[in-house]
């Protein structure tokens, strides 16, 4: 027998669980993608830096 009270706090707290798997499942691709856009923009930077100096180069 399934006490209604027992019950509602099970799901209650079932709740909360996926609530806080949710967030902390965010926060980690968040830092994820926060951290790729950082690499992908500075080899960007990079491999911009080595085509100026090709051009430079060239046109000395």
């Amino acid at each position: 027998m399934i006490n209604k009270k027992t019950g509602r706090k099970r799901r209650g707290q079932t709740a909360v669980e996926y609530m806080l798997v949710t967030v902390s499942l965010l926060f980690v691709f968040t830092t994820m993608y926060k951290a790729l856009q950082y690499s992908v923009a500075h080899q960007f930077e990079r491999g911009g830096k080595v085509i100026m100096k090709v051009y430079i180069e060239d046109y000395n």
